[in-house]
């Protein structure tokens, strides 16, 4: 692509301009994770506990007792999956421990 004068410009000299004149980057805080409830998993769980009681109220075979055990095991799941995904995100709040200086 060519520039309007015709001559080529050099990027290191762009960096080196950008990186004096320019104001740095704002540092961005955003979460790695989605809010709960636009997660595939929260979506499922619904689901789930939709057909659950459904199929509690219409089946003689399973009763309330079936269905609040179901009901605990996937919202166990549920809590369990969701502490997996938000356990690899970093904490937005400042933490003393990051200052110290150990001789490094």
């Amino acid at each position: 692509m060519a520039t309007p004068t015709g001559q080529a410009r050099d990027p290191a000299a762009m960096g080196s301009w950008r990186t004096r004149y320019a104001a740095p980057p704002r540092v961005s805080y955003t979460s790695e994770t989605k809010p709960f409830f636009l997660t595939s998993e929260f979506l499922v769980f619904v689901l789930y506990e939709m057909g659950l009681g459904i199929a509690a109220t219409t089946s003689p075979s399973m009763d309330a007792r079936l269905f609040w055990i179901l009901t605990t095991i996937a919202a166990s799941v549920y809590m369990l999956s969701r502490g997996i995904a938000k356990a690899g995100t970093r904490s937005r709040v400042r933490d003393p421990r990051e200052d110290m200086d150990l001789g490094r």
